[in-house]
């Protein structure tokens, strides 16, 4: 519990430290985004709010170029009525009608808005002052005074003015009378300059304005006099206008509304000076707009400036301002905040993508690290090389197996850290790979290097890689020297098992063919109740054998994985009944029954193997027989799953028998295990039942199981998985109490064996199922007997002199004309590999001997198309009621002749054991004839044909040693070609001829043992 707590403990620490400098090194990312933001933000400000400036710049000198230009345009005006006076009349005041005449040609109210009057002032001396106002009342109004009234030196009175009533009459008026505009006017007169008012005015009408005027001093004689002498001397008046400042401002820059800009107007006493002008202090008279001296706007919101405007010579304060974000432009006012997200997020962005490399390169050196540390221990030889055999990686396996560290071989050429020889076989598989371009597994031998003992073998792996451009090459190589000796092992031992199953059913079958066959024959030609009872009681025994030895050669194909399933069509209730039918009898005599149970739903067609499947619930079925003393046994079959087209069926067998110990269960599906030791010898068995029950079920989808208590019973199942079938017309599994052999009514076989006695044997059954045999000898023989003649079926043995059956199939497959003809394999071997080799040679179907006779015809029937039953796999009891004439069986024998197996070759006939045993004799005399000839010529390859022949047929007439001898020698030629060398085959040779020998001493034996049972040779014709 400590431990565990403190490993807790520890992981979480390492992740908080973890989470902890990733959310350091994410926050610095964070701060780090922001400063560069704010920079951004900060230097586009600036870069905007300089924009905003020059801009407000431009329009603030445009204001005051307008200003300037229409102060101009009415100096303009006024020194027209001054240019027109030097043009007339020059010797006195202008002209009143030529003056009003060129006023009106102004159009004042068009052109100059912000006039509201022109006069013209005339300059009286204080003497003339009474003649003057006389002249005045006469030529104006009668009620015309100087105003305001007093003594001056001199007066400066406006005498006539355009329009003649404007709203502020001026007419009358002495300027002189105020003494600043008597200085400015002096100041104009002696100038000869224009001369702007000194004092603005306020006036009501027609709306309160601030009025201002400029004058032009008027001369006699029209032109400027030359000094200021001649000028006072020559002065009689000004010409002057007087116009609204706010008149003025309108008309030069129009409406201020929608503008930014905002304009506060001031008066000044200074003269006029270009460029900036100074900020309006208390002595300045506001002459538009609002006042800004002590509060005007902010210096940081606005910009702000103050420019001079050229009065008459005079200074007027332009104060002009405007908010800085007015001064804006489109996009202007939100650049900076886009530069401060899109720095500071291409900034982070940045900033997570180089963490993010970084973090990734750090994974990737761990990774890098973590796979060297990997392929460095790995148990096998790792490379990497280009298309240019430089070795671009190499793990410490493979730079222990050269001899030299890796980081020294790595940008070698592969010839240059090994030896050549194995450089360039390494490089032919290599480059196969990478022209390929596909990845290749091969299994090689490499030969000897420096420190190695023998040669190694090598199970390499190649796969195709790009290093840049570069193609290049991964190659893992594991040493499996230890693995391929193992393996040659297990083959030799699996090679053993198979040769010794074949063999074994090839010396079994080979008897139980003669015992089996013949004992049939014999219940079919034997009348006696007896001997009837003897000779079932030898069939149903070799029966049981038959049995034992087929469970073997089913588990052995199970395990070699040469077991096909086959595909029928059958009904459930077909396969339930015939399981019944087939073990009722058994069942019955020890007072039992069976009770089927099928779900509704199952109730139609099904797809399977129907003999598989049989098969197991036989042995499951079987088994509730053997155990069961009491009670019923039921046989069910329920739907476990249903999934598209197929169906898992599961099929139950339930006994009340004395059912299995629990710590007997786990064991019970595996080979040669039973539930209790004490039941084998007292039920028999093998213990292979429940074992290749269980593969079965396997091989059908399925799985196997069992449920059991001692005392009570037990339930077997197992499922499997079937097709459904939805045709009409369906054959279902007959089950008859004893069913009759397969007819073959008019059909032709051909018989291809080389022994004589299964030449009889096999003629016989075949013609007793109604059957058209023909006989041939061999391969060569079998191909031209079908040159002649067309047969429905071959029935071909696989060992053969001339020509073998396998030879003889193949050139069948090979013409067009017989292609397509029935081939059954029928032989005494009978293992997987025999089968195999079989249907590959393209047979269409195998049978081992001894042949069931049911079995033989049923499958060439079924192969032909002739029945739709199932073939048995065992043989059914002989039909009760058969009878045959058959004649005594001769009993008796020695040691080199067993009788017992001549009479069940001959069927039990007298005269054929006779002509049989005498047909062997002359075959053995010429067979050895001809060995001796083959082993003077040196051929052991015909002398071990004609030994095989030998054996076949010592064996079918009982001589069983002489068989046995033959056997040897027929296996000397492969003794010879595994063992090798001149010695050896001196050796093997020597040994054959040994062997003849003792074949001769034995036919003596034997000749002597045919004439005391079968009389003298010369009696006998063949």
């Amino acid at each position: 519990m400590k431990r565990t707590t403190a490993l807790i403990g520890g992981r979480l620490r390492s992740g908080l430290q973890r989470l902890g400098r990733t959310v350091v090194i994410l926050a610095g990312g964070v701060l780090l985004s922001l400063a560069v933001g704010l920079l951004l933000f900060a230097v586009s400000a600036r870069s905007i709010e300089d924009d905003a400036r020059l801009r407000f710049d431009n329009e603030a000198r445009s204001i005051q170029e307008r200003l300037d230009s229409a102060i101009a345009s009415y100096g303009r005006a006024v020194r027209g009525v001054v240019a027109l006076h030097a043009a007339g009349r020059a010797d006195g005041p202008p002209d009143r009608e030529a003056f009003q005449r060129y006023v009106a040609a102004l159009d004042i109210a068009r052109d100059y808005p912000a006039i509201e009057g022109v006069n013209f002032a005339s300059h009286v001396p204080e003497h003339a002052l009474e003649g003057f106002v006389a002249a005045m009342r006469a030529s104006e109004s009668p009620d015309f005074a100087v105003k305001p009234p007093g003594r001056r030196a001199y007066y400066e009175v406006v005498s006539f003015e355009f329009p003649r009533d404007p709203p502020n009459r001026r007419l009358g008026i002495d300027m002189a009378a105020n003494p600043a505009v008597a200085t400015t006017l002096a100041r104009a007169r002696d100038s000869g300059g224009m001369s702007a008012s000194g004092q603005p005015m306020y006036l009501q009408h027609p709306t309160p304005h601030i009025a201002i005027g400029m004058r032009l001093p008027v001369y006699r004689g029209g032109g400027l006099p030359p000094s200021v002498e001649a000028r006072r001397a020559a002065y009689v008046g000004t010409v002057g206008v007087a116009f609204s400042v706010q008149e003025l401002v309108r008309g030069a820059l129009g409406s201020p509304d929608g503008r930014p800009l905002r304009l506060s107007l001031y008066g000044s006493n200074l003269p006029h000076a270009p460029g900036p002008g100074a900020a309006p202090v208390a002595g300045d008279r506001l002459l538009d707009g609002a006042d800004v001296r002590g509060a005007g706007p902010d210096p940081d919101t606005h910009f702000i400036t103050v420019l001079g405007v050229n009065f008459a010579g005079s200074q007027w304060k332009a104060h002009i301002s405007a908010p800085k974000q007015a001064m804006l432009t489109g996009f202007s006012r939100y650049l900076p905040w886009g530069a401060f997200v899109a720095g500071g997020g291409a900034t982070l962005l940045v900033y997570v993508l180089f963490f993010a490399q970084y973090r990734s390169r750090r994974a990737a050196d761990q990774q890098r690290l973590l796979l060297d540390t990997v392929l460095d221990n790995l148990d096998a030889e790792v490379y990497l090389k280009d298309d240019a055999r430089r070795i671009r990686y190499l793990n410490a396996k493979g730079a222990a197996a050269i001899g030299r560290p890796a980081a020294e071989v790595t940008g070698l050429h592969d010839h240059d850290v090994v030896a050549p020889a194995l450089a360039d076989a390494a490089w032919e598989h290599d480059r196969a790979v990478l022209e390929g371009g596909g990845r290749s597994a091969v299994q090689f031998e490499q030969g000897q290097r420096p420190g190695d003992h023998g040669t190694r073998q090598l199970w390499s792996v190649r796969v195709p890689l790009q290093i840049g451009e570069d193609p290049a090459v991964l190659c893992v190589s594991t040493d499996i020297t230890e693995l391929h000796r193992l393996k040659a092992r297990a083959d030799a031992a699996s090679k053993a098992k198979s040769d010794f199953l074949s063999n074994m059913s090839h010396e079994i079958r080979t008897p139980m063919n003669s015992i089996i066959g013949m004992t049939h024959l014999a219940l079919n030609a034997a009348p006696d109740p007896r001997q009837r009872d003897y000779l079932e009681k030898i069939y149903h025994s070799g029966q049981h054998l038959l049995g034992i030895i087929n469970d073997i050669l089913d588990f052995s194909k199970i395990e070699a994985g040469m077991l096909e399933l086959r595909r029928e069509t059958f009904m459930l209730d077909a396969l339930m009944r015939n399981v019944e039918v087939q073990l009722g009898a058994a069942a019955a005599a020890k007072g039992l029954g069976f009770d089927v149970e099928i779900a509704p739903e199952l109730m139609r067609p099904l797809c399977g193997d129907v003999l598989r499947l049989e098969q197991v619930l036989i042995n499951f079925a079987g088994n509730a027989v053997k155990f069961s003393e009491r009670g019923r046994i039921k046989l069910r079959a329920n739907l476990a799953r249903a999934f598209g087209p197929e169906v898992l069926v599961r099929f139950e067998v339930q006994d009340r028998g004395i059912g299995i110990a629990p710590d007997a269960l786990p064991q019970l599906f595996t080979p040669f295990q039973q539930a209790d030791p004490s039941a084998t010898r007292r039920h028999g068995g093998t213990g292979l039942g429940l074992a290749i029950s269980r593969q079965l079920a396997e091989l059908m989808g399925g799985e196997v199981g069992v449920t059991s208590d001692p005392g009570t019973g037990s339930t077997f199942w197992f499922t499997a998985r079937l097709s459904l079938e939805d045709r009409a017309a369906m054959v279902g599994l007959g089950a008859a109490p004893a069913p009759a052999i397969a007819r073959l009514d008019e059909c032709a076989v051909l018989l291809v064996e080389d022994n004589p006695f299964n030449q009889q044997v096999a003629r016989e059954l075949l013609e007793q199922a109604g059957a058209k045999v023909t006989v041939a000898g061999d391969g060569a023989q079998a191909l031209a007997a079908m040159e002649r003649a067309r047969f429905d079926c071959v029935l071909m043995d696989v060992q053969m002199p001339v020509m073998d059956g396998l030879e003889a199939t193949r050139r069948i497959r090979a013409d067009p004309a017989l292609k397509d003809t029935l081939v059954v394999a029928m032989t005494a071997n009978a293992g997987v590999v025999d089968r195999a080799r079989c249907l590959a040679a393209g047979m269409n179907e195998f049978l081992a001997k001894p042949v069931v006779p049911e079995l033989l015809a049923a499958t060439i029937a079924r192969c032909l198309g002739r029945t739709t039953a199932p073939v048995p796999d065992v043989a059914m009891a002989p039909v009760a009621g058969s009878s045959a004439g058959a004649a005594p069986v001769v009993t008796g024998g020695s040691d080199v002749l067993d009788l017992a197996r001549l009479a069940a070759t001959a069927n039990g006939d007298t005269d054929r054991m006779r002509k049989y045993a005498y047909l062997f004799l002359e075959t053995a005399r010429e067979n050895l004839a001809g060995i001796e000839n083959a082993l003077a010529g040196g051929d052991l390859t015909h002398t071990a044909s004609l030994a095989h022949q030998l054996k076949s047929a010592a064996r079918a007439v009982g001589a069983l040693t002489f068989g046995e001898v033959c056997e040897d020698l027929e296996a000397q030629p492969g003794r010879m070609a595994s063992s090798g060398g001149a010695a050896v085959a001196v050796a093997g040779t020597a040994q054959a001829r040994a062997l003849v020998a003792r074949l001769r001493a034995l036919l003596l034996r034997i000749e002597r043992e045919v004439s005391a049972q079968f009389g003298c040779r010369a009696s006998d014709g063949r």
